[in-house]
């Protein structure tokens, strides 16, 4: 361990502004070493170098894997938890130059309910990539095939209704309202996320209908994060903004977990 004293200048003289410590981490397990690679039947989330840095540019899902030599792992249902928890850590710690060679780690416990907040963190994240298409399922979407094939039916929205109607619900959705119904074991500020994303999807039915073309797919009913936003952003920017507002408020209270769990040193 080396301590460092951080500098600035005020009022002609040199203050001490504050201490970084400066770990050495060789030896320890690392947050790669934590998460385990899956088969990708969920997606695919990258996860390239293990800095602080890399995680604003380099930390993304995606529904395929990625060609080249980056870090990846294949999501399924065996380590889907720790994937999203994984997106997480590295996703939340904004970069500075003081901290952006500081290394995730193996956490020292378990926080079941940061797993299961992570969730949904990482549906609405900007570096969530899922999508749907024709022959490309969305496992992140949250709300059932039945809501979905109702709120069609409702709308006349016939080409959304017959994607959903011999579809199944997926891995996201199950997770949340099925036998575990990790919904109610959320914390509120990650329920009002959710709470509101499926109202905005309740409220863009008609103009979701309107846009949907064949670039964004809005006409696949498990449409991700990154096609509905698209909607969102431009027809109820007030309620996005609302949105986006209660996501940053989820996100700066998970925060400081990362480092009292031990993701990263202080």
């Amino acid at each position: 361990m080396y301590k460092f004293e951080v500098l600035t200048e005020k009022n002609f003289s040199v203050e001490t502004q504050e201490t970084k410590i400066v770990y050495n981490t060789e030896g320890l397990k690392t947050l790669g070493d934590w998460t385990p690679k899956g088969s990708g039947s969920l997606g695919n989330l990258v996860s390239h170098n293990n800095n602080v840095a890399k995680g604003v540019s380099d930390v993304y899902f995606i529904n395929s894997k990625v060609e080249g030599g980056v870090k990846q792992y294949g999501v399924d249902e065996n380590n889907f938890l720790k994937c999203v928890t994984n997106f997480f850590v590295r996703k939340s710690i904004p970069s500075t130059w003081l901290n952006q060679n500081d290394e995730f780690l193996s956490p020292i416990k378990n926080d079941e309910t940061l797993n299961f907040d992570s969730i949904v963190y990482s549906i609405f994240n900007n570096s969530s990539y899922q999508k749907s298409e024709e022959n490309t399922k969305n496992h992140f979407f949250w709300m059932s095939r039945d809501r979905m094939k109702e709120l069609a039916d409702n709308m006349g929205y016939d080409e959304l209704y017959n994607d959903a109607r011999t579809a199944s619900d997926r891995h996201v959705y199950k997770l949340l309202f099925g036998e575990e119904r990790i919904y109610d074991k959320l914390s509120p500020d990650a329920k009002a996320v959710l709470d509101k994303a499926t109202e905005l999807v309740e409220l863009s039915m008609e103009m979701r209908q309107v846009m949907a073309n064949d670039e964004n797919h809005l006409n696949s009913w498990d449409a991700g994060y990154a096609q509905l936003k698209l909607v969102w952003k431009e027809y109820f920017p007030e309620q996005f903004k609302e949105f986006r507002q209660l996501y940053k408020n989820m996100e700066d209270r998970m925060r400081p977990l990362v480092y009292e769990l031990g993701f990263l040193m202080k």
